[in-house]
Formats: C-alpha cells, sequence, structure tokens
C-alpha cells in the first residue's frame, strides 16, 4: 500500500493505493515527519508509504493520544504498531490486501487487508495496555482502544473494525496464521509497562508490576482454627467438657466412697414451722423475720407508713398523683416525632457527621436518585428484545415528562454537568433516548456494539454508559442476556430546604406515576408480564413512616390484651355468679394499665418539654417496656394483699395494705433503681436514638415506680373496701347480697410448694441444673462471635411495601457499588511537593500518594472493598498541558491568555506548553506551580470532554475542587472511585472500615490530611463501636445492678449471684441471636440493655424474699419460691406481651 487515492464516500476518510512496489528513501522533509511521528527506527529506513498517509496516521493518533499517551510503553507500542503497518519497508511480509475498490475519485483504493502479527507481539502490546486507566469515567483505556477486550486478538480485531466511529477506515483482519503460508508474521520489540528504560516506564495506577507489594491487612490474615472449629469456640468446649467430667468423677467417687443412696429420688425440704395446712403462718411474713439489715429494715418501716396513709387517704392520694401526671404531661404541646435517619442514628459531633457535613459544604450534598428496575415477572427470560426496548423508550418519555403541580419538571431539577441535558443512565441512552433512532432491524447489532464499546455510543450527557450499571442478571459480556434494565435518574441535591422540598415533590409525582405503572394501569404501556422495582430518595422515609402508623394498631391491640389478661388474672371466679361480679378485679386491671400509661405520657411530657423529640423506637418499644415491667408489679402487690387478708382476716384494709407495701416495696424498689439506672447508663451513648430512649425508658420506669407504690396501693384499698361491701365490680355504686367467698391457696403457689420447690431443690437436681446452665452459658459464649452486625433495611419496612421488591432487585441485579470520595484537605497543590503527594501518573510521584494507593487496593477488592480506578484529577489535568497531545490546551496566537476551544482552527492556536523550558516531562520538572498553576487548572475546570480532548475538567472534576476564598490555592479535594457492589450489612461495614483504613494509612505516610466519604458511610459509623459500646453498657448496667443490690440487700454474696444470673441471661440471648438470626444493631441494643432490667426484675423479687426469709438455705429459697415466685414467674404477663 503506498499513497492516498480517495474514499469511499463524499465525507469518508482518504483510503491508500494498492502498490506491491518497493519501499523508497523519503526525502529530507518527509523524513523529518516519519522519525517525529513514528520514532528513530525510521531514521535510516526506507517507507513503505507517502507522507500524504504519515500525515493521516498523526490525525487518527491525536484521538487517542490523549488516553493512551499516560503510559509510555503503552503509546509507544500503540504507534509502532500502526507505524508498522503503515510504513515498514517490510510491508508485504506481513500484510495482505484482500479487496479493493473504486474510490470517489474513480481509483483503484484497498478496503480490506490482512494483518499477521506475531502472538509475543501482539500479547506484549496488549499487556502493556491492559491496565492503563482514563480516570475521568473510573474505566479502563482498552474500553475504548479495544472495546474492553481480553486478550490481545480480540483488541486488535477490534481496532480493525470500519464499523464504529473510532475505528479504522478500512477493515483490517488479523488471522492467526496465514493459510496460504506467504506470510511471517510482524514480529517487533514491544517495550513493557515497568521496562528498565524510565523512559518508557508506565506508572503504577497503570502497571501492577511497578507498584510496590502492600503489606498484608489483618482482613486477609486466616482465622484460627481447631478441626474446623473456631480455637474461641473449641477451647470453651474443652473447657467446659473436662470440668464437667471431672466433676461427675468427683461425685461418682464420693457416692462410692460413703456408700450413700438416694433411694426416694426427692429429699424433703424441712420447713421452719411447717404446717401442712394452706392457712398456716408463711415464712416470709415479715411478723416474723428474725434478722433485718438496717437499710432494709428502714426501706419497710417506710414503705409501711406509706402504704398505710396512701390506702387511709386513696382517694386524695390518686387526686393528688393524676394531678402531677397532668401538669407534666403539659408537655406534649411541644411534642415532636424526629423521622431523619441523619439525626437518629448519628451524633451532630461523630466523625461521620462532620465527614459529611465538610463534603455538603465544600462539593455539595450527594445526588438525590430515582431508580427503576425492569424484568420480566418469571425473572429467567432476558429482558433484551424489541418489544422491551420500545416500552422503556415510553417509560422513559413519561417520567422526563412528569409535572407537578408547580409545574416542575425532571428536566428543572435534574442534575446536568455538560450543558442542559440530565444525567439519565438508561440503555435508551445508547440512541439519545430517542426512538426514533430505534431501528427494527439493526438495533440489537447496535447493542451488543454499545455495550461492548460505550464511548462510541455517548448518551444526552455525554458520558459514557457502562453496561454495568444500566444491565443486570448477566454474565461476562452476555449483554443480550441480561435480564433487566436499571435506569437511574441523577437529581440536584442541595443544604438548601427549599430546593430539596421542590425535588421531593417531583419525586412524590414520580412515586404515584410508578405505582400506577407497576400495577399496569397506565393504558399506552402495557406491564402485565414486567416486574417493576421502583425507588425514590424520598421512599424510604416515606415507607418508614407508614411502617410506624401500622405499629399504633399493634401497640393498641397489645394493651387490651394486657388489660384483660391483667384483669381476668387478678380476680378470683367462683360458681356463684354473684360472687364473680363481686371478686373480679376489671376495674383494678385497668386502674394498673392506666398508671402505665400515665407514666409514659408523663416521661413524653416532661422530655418534649425539655425538647428532645420521640424517635420510633420509643413510641414502638417503650409502652411494652413499661408494660411489662408494669404489670409485674400489680400482680406482685395484689397478690401479697391478698395474701395478707387471708392470713391475717383480723387486720383493716389501711394496715393489710401498709403491711402488704411494707414487704414489697424494697423489692420493688430495687428492681425500679436498678432499671433506671442501667436505663440511665444508656443516655451516655453517643447515639441519639439510643440515649433519648435510654432517657424515656428511664423516667417512664422510674415514674411508673412511684405511681405503683402511692396510686395504685390506694386503688387496692378502695377495690378491697368495695368487695368488703359486696359492690358489684366496674359499677360500685350497686350493692347486692352474695355468699361469703373462701379464701384458699391458689392453684400456681400450691403445685410450686408440693411439686416444683421439693424438685429444684433436691441435691442430685440442683446439681444437674446448674451443669444444665452453664453449658447454656458456654454455647452462647461460643455462638456470641457469630452474631452478625447490622440492620437490614428491609426488615424495617412494612411487608407489602414496593421498597423491599426494590432492595431484593438491587442485590439481585444491580452489578455497581456505591460510589466513594476520598477528601484531600490542606495540601498546596501549588507546589511540587503537594503534587507528589496527590498524582499517580508520574514518575517522581509519591509511592504512598492517595493515588497510588488508591490504584493499589483496588488490586485487592477482597480486602479494600474497592473495585474501579480512581478519578485523579491532577494526573488528568497535568497530561490535559501535555504539548503531545495537540488537540487539548491550545491558546491563540494572538493572545496567549485566552484559550482556544476544541472546535477552533489549528492556524489559529498553539499548544501549551510547546515552546516551555524545562519542557513538560514525565518526571514533572517543567509542570506548572503556583500562579501558573492556578491559572491553567481554572480554564481546564471551564472546559467540556470533547472527542478530541476527553481529559477537559468540567464534566468530571467540575465539583471535585474546592479553592481558597482567594482562589489561589487548592482547599480541598476529592479522589472518586467505587466500592465493590454491596449485597449485605457485612460488606457495608467491611467497605467502611477499609476506607477508613487506606486514609489513615496516607495520612500516616504522607501527613495528608485524608478522609474517606460515601452517602452511607454516616449510618455504618455506629457499627465500627458498636461491640465494645454494647459490652460496655451491659457491663456498666450489671455493676450497677449489682452495687443497688448490694446495698438494699445488704448482701454481697447475692448481689453477686444476681449480677451472675443477669450475666448469664444476657450471653445466652446473644447466643439465641445468632442461632435466630438476629443482628446486632441499634434496636438490638436497644433491647438488650432492656433485656438487664427485665431479667433484675425476676431475680430481685426472689433474691430479697430469701434473704429476708429465715431457716435454713434450702427452707429460705422454698419460701421465696412459693411466696414471691409464682406471681414473678408462674403469672408473668411478658409471654402475652412479646
Amino acid at each position: 500500500m503506498r499513497q492516498t487515492c480517495g474514499s469511499k464516500g463524499m465525507f469518508g476518510k482518504q483510503l491508500p493505493c494498492p502498490d506491491n512496489g518497493p519501499a523508497i528513501e523519503p526525502d529530507a522533509e518527509f523524513r523529518e515527519l516519519l522519525v517525529s511521528t513514528c520514532g528513530p527506527a525510521y531514521q535510516d529506513s526506507k517507507a513503505c508509504c507517502s507522507q500524504d498517509q504519515v500525515e493521516d496516521l498523526v490525525a487518527s493518533t491525536k484521538m487517542v493520544s490523549p488516553m493512551v499517551s499516560v503510559c509510555p510503553a503503552c503509546w509507544a507500542n500503540f504507534v509502532n504498531f500502526f507505524c508498522s503497518f503503515t510504513c515498514s519497508p517490510n510491508q508485504s511480509t506481513f500484510l495482505n490486501v484482500t479487496k479493493t475498490g473504486i474510490s470517489t475519485s474513480k481509483k483503484p483504493i484497498v478496503t480490506e487487508v490482512d494483518y499477521l502479527v506475531s502472538e509475543s507481539y501482539g500479547s506484549g502490546f496488549f499487556d502493556s495496555c491492559k491496565d492503563v486507566k482514563f480516570a475521568a469515567t473510573n474505566g479502563y483505556v482498552m474500553e475504548m482502544i479495544g472495546g474492553g477486550a481480553t486478550n490481545w486478538h480480540d483488541m486488535v480485531k477490534f481496532m480493525g473494525r470500519d464499523d464504529i466511529p473510532m475505528g479504522s477506515p478500512f477493515k483490517i483482519n488479523f488471522p492467526l496464521e496465514d493459510p496460504q503460508k506467504t506470510l511471517k508474521p510482524f514480529e517487533g520489540t514491544t517495550r513493557h509497562c515497568n521496562d528498565t528504560d524510565v523512559q518508557y516506564r508506565c506508572a503504577c495506577v497503570d502497571c501492577l508490576s511497578v507498584c510496590p507489594v502492600l503489606p498484608p491487612t489483618p482482613g486477609e490474615q486466616p482465622p484460627c482454627r481447631v478441626f474446623g472449629f473456631s480455637c474461641w469456640s473449641f477451647s470453651l468446649t474443652f473447657i467446659y467438657t473436662v470440668t464437667l467430667g471431672a466433676a461427675i468423677g468427683m461425685f461418682i467417687l464420693r457416692r462410692r466412697i460413703t456408700a450413700v443412696k438416694d433411694l426416694i429420688g426427692f429429699e424433703p425440704v424441712t420447713r421452719h414451722e411447717e404446717d401442712e395446712d394452706e392457712n398456716s403462718q408463711h415464712l416470709l411474713d415479715p411478723d416474723h423475720y428474725t434478722s433485718r439489715y438496717f437499710v432494709s429494715a428502714l426501706l419497710q418501716e417506710w414503705f409501711y407508713h406509706q402504704g398505710y396513709i396512701c390506702a387511709k387517704h386513696a382517694w386524695r392520694t390518686i387526686s393528688i398523683c393524676f394531678g402531677l401526671v397532668a401538669f407534666f404531661s403539659l408537655g406534649w404541646s411541644n411534642f415532636g416525632v424526629e423521622t431523619d435517619p441523619v439525626k437518629l442514628w448519628v451524633a451532630p459531633d461523630s466523625i461521620s457527621a462532620v465527614h459529611k457535613a465538610t463534603f455538603d459544604q465544600s462539593f455539595g450534598p450527594f445526588y438525590r436518585t430515582a431508580q427503576v428496575i425492569v424484568s420480566y415477572k418469571d425473572g429467567k427470560d432476558s429482558i433484551v428484545d424489541e418489544q422491551s426496548f420500545r416500552r422503556l423508550f415510553k417509560i422513559n418519555d413519561r417520567i422526563k415528562s412528569l409535572e407537578t403541580k408547580r409545574g416542575v419538571k425532571l428536566s428543572d431539577i435534574c442534575l446536568h454537568p455538560t450543558g442542559d441535558d440530565c444525567v439519565i443512565q438508561s440503555p435508551t441512552g445508547y440512541w439519545q433516548d430517542d426512538i426514533d433512532s430505534f431501528d427494527s432491524d439493526s438495533w440489537k447489532d447496535d447493542f451488543q456494539m454499545c455495550a461492548e464499546n460505550p464511548v462510541q455510543c455517548l448518551p444526552e450527557f455525554q458520558q459514557p454508559l457502562k453496561p454495568d450499571i444500566i444491565l443486570g442478571g448477566f454474565e461476562g459480556t452476555e449483554y443480550t442476556r441480561a435480564k433487566a434494565f436499571i435506569i437511574t435518574y441523577v437529581i440536584q441535591n442541595s443544604v438548601d430546604k427549599v430546593v430539596t422540598d421542590i425535588a421531593q415533590d417531583w419525586e412524590l409525582a414520580y412515586l404515584e406515576f410508578m405505582d400506577d405503572l407497576a400495577n399496569d394501569r397506565i393504558p399506552e404501556i402495557r406491564t402485565d408480564d414486567l416486574r417493576i422495582s421502583y425507588s425514590s430518595e424520598s421512599s424510604l422515609e416515606i415507607e418508614l413512616n407508614k411502617s410506624s402508623n401500622t405499629d399504633v394498631r399493634t401497640v393498641v391491640l397489645s394493651y387490651l390484651v394486657m388489660f384483660l389478661y391483667a384483669s381476668l388474672a387478678l380476680g378470683r371466679f367462683s360458681l356463684a355468679p354473684r360472687r364473680m361480679i363481686i371478686d373480679s378485679k376489671f376495674t383494678l386491671g385497668m386502674s394498673g394499665i392506666f398508671i402505665v400509661l400515665a407514666s409514659i405520657s408523663t416521661s413524653v411530657g416532661i422530655f418534649s418539654y425539655l425538647g428532645y423529640k420521640i424517635t420510633l423506637i420509643i413510641a414502638e418499644v417503650i409502652p411494652f417496656l413499661v408494660l411489662a415491667v408494669g404489670v409485674d408489679n400489680i400482680f406482685i402487690l395484689c397478690h401479697e394483699f391478698e395474701r395478707r387478708k387471708m392470713n391475717h382476716p383480723e387486720e383493716s384494709i389501711e394496715e393489710c395494705a401498709g403491711r402488704t407495701l411494707g414487704r414489697m416495696g424494697p423489692s420493688i424498689l430495687l428492681s425500679a433503681l436498678s432499671e433506671t439506672i442501667a436505663f440511665a447508663l444508656g443516655g451516655m451513648v453517643t447515639m441519639p436514638a439510643v440515649s433519648v430512649f435510654a432517657m424515656y425508658a428511664a423516667m417512664a420506669v422510674w415514674v411508673d415506680f412511684l405511681l405503683q407504690v402511692t396510686a395504685f396501693i390506694s386503688c387496692i384499698a378502695l377495690d378491697a373496701q368495695r368487695a368488703e361491701e359486696d359492690r358489684v365490680d366496674c359499677v360500685p355504686c350497686i350493692q347486692i347480697r352474695a355468699p361469703q367467698g373462701n379464701e384458699t391457696e391458689g392453684a400456681l403457689p400450691a403445685w410450686v410448694r408440693k411439686y416444683y420447690g421439693p424438685l429444684i431443690l433436691n441435691s442430685s437436681v440442683k446439681r444437674i441444673v446448674i451443669a444444665a446452665f452453664l453449658g447454656l452459658l458456654t454455647a452462647g459464649l461460643c455462638l456470641m462471635p457469630s452474631v452478625e452486625i447490622g440492620l437490614d433495611q428491609r426488615l424495617a419496612l412494612p411487608r407489602d411495601s414496593y421498597m423491599v421488591q426494590f432492595f431484593n432487585d438491587l442485590d439481585g441485579y444491580f452489578r455497581v457499588g456505591p460510589p466513594v470520595y476520598f477528601v484531600v484537605q490542606d495540601v498546596d497543590a501549588t507546589t511540587r511537593q503537594g503534587q507528589q503527594q496527590l498524582c499517580g501518573r508520574f514518575s517522581t510521584c509519591s509511592p504512598a500518594s492517595i493515588a497510588n494507593v488508591l490504584e493499589q487496593e483496588r488490586k485487592r477488592p477482597g480486602v479494600s472493598y474497592i473495585e474501579q480506578p480512581a478519578s485523579v484529577w491532577i494526573d488528568d489535568f497535568l497530561h490535559w498541558l501535555n504539548p503531545q497531545i495537540e488537540t487539548c490546551c491550545r491558546h491563540r496566537k494572538n493572545n496567549p491568555l485566552q484559550l482556544c476551544d476544541p472546535e477552533d482552527d489549528e492556524d489559529e492556536c498553539d499548544v501549551c506548553y510547546a515552546e516551555k523550558e524545562p519542557a513538560w516531562n514525565i518526571s514533572m520538572n517543567g509542570l506548572p506551580e503556583g500562579e501558573e498553576f492556578m491559572k491553567y487548572l481554572s480554564e481546564w475546570l471551564k472546559m467540556s470532554p470533547a472527542e478530541m480532548c476527553p481529559l477537559a475538567g468540567k464534566a468530571a472534576y467540575g465539583d471535585a475542587i474546592k479553592l481558597n476564598q482567594a482562589k489561589d490555592k487548592v482547599k480541598l479535594s476529592h479522589f472518586r472511585t467505587y466500592h465493590t457492589p454491596m449485597r449485605n450489612q457485612h460488606d457495608f461495614i467491611a467497605g467502611y472500615k477499609s476506607a477508613h483504613r487506606i486514609a489513615e494509612q496516607v495520612e500516616k505516610d504522607t501527613g495528608t490530611k485524608v478522609f474517606p466519604y460515601s452517602v452511607f458511610y454516616i449510618f455504618f459509623e455506629q457499627y465500627i463501636d458498636i461491640v465494645p459500646l454494647t459490652i460496655r453498657l451491659l457491663l456498666v448496667a450489671m455493676v450497677s445492678v449489682g452495687l443497688v443490690t448490694a446495698g438494699i440487700l445488704g448482701s454481697p454474696k447475692v448481689a453477686l449471684v444476681v449480677v451472675g444470673v443477669v450475666g448469664m441471661i444476657m450471653v445466652d440471648v446473644v447466643g439465641s441471636m445468632a442461632v435466630m438470626g438476629v443482628s446486632l444493631n441499634a434496636i438490638s441494643l436497644v433491647n438488650l440493655v432492656i433485656c438487664v432490667g427485665i431479667s433484675v426484675e425476676f431475680c430481685s423479687h426472689i433474691a430479697r424474699a430469701t434473704v429476708e426469709a429465715e431457716g435454713t438455705p434450702d427452707e429460705r429459697v422454698f419460701g421465696a419460691l412459693v411466696e414471691v415466685g409464682s406471681s414473678v414467674s408462674c403469672r408473668h404477663p411478658r409471654g402475652s406481651t412479646v
């Protein structure tokens, strides 16, 4: 081939003439051009081309030079490849013209050739270019010059295509061998990206072999395992097994030595002054306590007098109590509900909140999105067919034309970085969202070509659409087998509430339309066979509020059930109807439930007045919590009052009420004080939702206690007086004659006394119980590390919410992780040192620069959770200044201070830095600094990318750089990359941890202030410290329980037992979380704190009853079980509450 003989069409490129003549010696001018273009190899060589061909070659390579020249080895191989093809004197040995044609000028032209390339040369060429990045799109140059090829033959095959915009002017085939055996494969010298000649060596970001090896992270260390079990679980199980075996062995040995056999199997428990009569004196009667701890005695005396006074002046007590409740409830006038997730889960001074505020103020808030995922309902068939595409065009057009009542359209609120065109990431973007461009005959070929090489099919907003962003459910490059279309509408965000309100109005219109579309209510778009998932930025908050409204019914229903349960369980029922309507306790049960509601109202009123908004956790959890605690104490007080009346019928109602409160008041105080302190300690947590919940709960529990030991005692006295006067329950104004009721021991206390008590206190059974519960403790400890961390947002949504389907489809189809920005602060980029701390594509860049570190971390995504190349603005900016890229930075000849636009004629412009001394070079010696740096930077940020210069900075970096107030330095800048796809909570948390590890390492190595930011970080910071926070909260709560118990009971041993039992309960609950798949998060942490309080509720009453009783240890425990245990355990309402 030699010379140019015209083109195929009027506007086509010039094609070479077929010529099999020998190579010729170029003239001086031609040789100068040839050497400057193809290198010194042509200094003394003949050439098989003309000057016109070389000039066309120069023009063609200018288009790819901005992308390829960043890696000198790749660029040298690229130029050598096409120079050899065009001008090699041995061209005929590896090139064969297979098809010719006639040009518009009636001359023969070459239209198709075979180019035989050796395996070694092709592989060397491909290897030098395969990792070269194109930072502006977070992608690779190979996507543009090789169609995303994964081997050398696919790369050159793509380069030889003549049916793509940036392809060859005529078709070039690359056979792997010559069938006629007349050609020899082209063998040339390739440069390696890690070439020993520094002139050709590429930067770390473009060449893996140049990068230093990063030290392994803790996450890469293999976990310790023994026989397939974790070392932790194996060690605990081994210790428990050995200890249990030793105990059993000692027990058997001791039995053989003493030859003592328990033939009966049950050991009778000798009770002090035991009387088989069911109406005998009870061991826990305070009149028979023989030893008194002074604090306990003082409390009992206090509560006796308090109970007596409250019963004697019942109506006055009730009036005062509920007058105070009404007064404190006035704070409801300042009532408010906090629904903002950020304010719920993130402390204002937390690291993530500070980083978010800095990012929002410097670069603007992270954009809002509305997404649509379209697939077939069966989920099996490919969505890539003509009918689906045409429906997608219609859906997209309808969404773009949506208009709110204010007249707002998508075009008014969308993100449009390069002009008026919105950023809409949709498969229809391959046809510029124009259905008229969608051809029924060629659409499939067009789609395949665009998916393979997105840069050839730019949408209206002029940024490539990668298949991973707009398609889902395909493997590798099988784009036509994709099972889902994904459309993302990118909407501007703002710190200005007026702007966000306008966006939210449009999103509401969008959600209404999508609901109609998903349910096939849009006549012109049939969707009955489609599964359409959708979301907007407002969706999650809207759906969460729906969930809270639904839960109100659950709370009301629970209270109604508990009211009925308490009323029925408190009363006594006989066969005589008249006696039954007197002995029922509906009114008393209702008063007890009302006291619980009053305590909640008081707590909400106080904190609302102080400015603390209520949260969904408070609204949904505290009513159950206070109900559980309150109803428990109601049962205890009522049952003790009834027993008192049965054992001491001679006592007046006031005396009986006083002694009831005197006996049970201290244990109720013990449990209430322990719970209040435990909850109040939760207020020290920085997480707003947890701390506010803790304060509300502590206040509600304490107020509930105060009302129970005052108002409820008065209610008990009034109810007893009503029953004595034979007045009807619920209608006390009606008095009837009724037979006298029989005062007998309840069935449950009798069962505990006759069967359960003797069984549980048998010496053998005690050992078995202790061994069993230690086994549960061991199992709980083994399972604790298996508890997952996080909160799947689907669990917080109503089951029928459209967001559940959206999240499922997003996990199943979306192949791209969320973007992450590494923000660099206070690095003076106008100095060489500052530039070297940021850059990655120059030989003198710091090995620990942010660009180099991000590239190295990207190459281990399983640890770093970073998948895509980083957008490094300083690299693209400085390469934009490269004078070898003649199509980018140019200034006017008549005004050097004014830059040329890409469309300006070459004759009117000079290339920047062409005459600069020292010259622009890879070592950075000739690059701008100071005022000159800022001058070019401001111009670069104003230029939009174009085909001839994709390195212009407006689109990719317009919002990535924040200048100081004087505009003479870069104050902040960000480096954008993407996480790997986040499929579960573990991925999100690990991604957060990894990003902060990377930032801390860069800051440690270079002194550069760096922090990572992604939109989800602010919600996942809580999980970084949630495990130590949980341990700290539970330990402090249990220590406070121990101190309160020891202080009130006067027995450190019993306090240690209570704390130990509570600790075992906590371990078992956490272990059961692992078994049931309940993750550790703020909500489950709240419930664990509640468990501490409820556990104390179980233990404290029995513990105090045991301490205050007389007799042997077994007798004291037996009495506590009979008198208190039946009320706490057997009639405990929590099962119904849960």
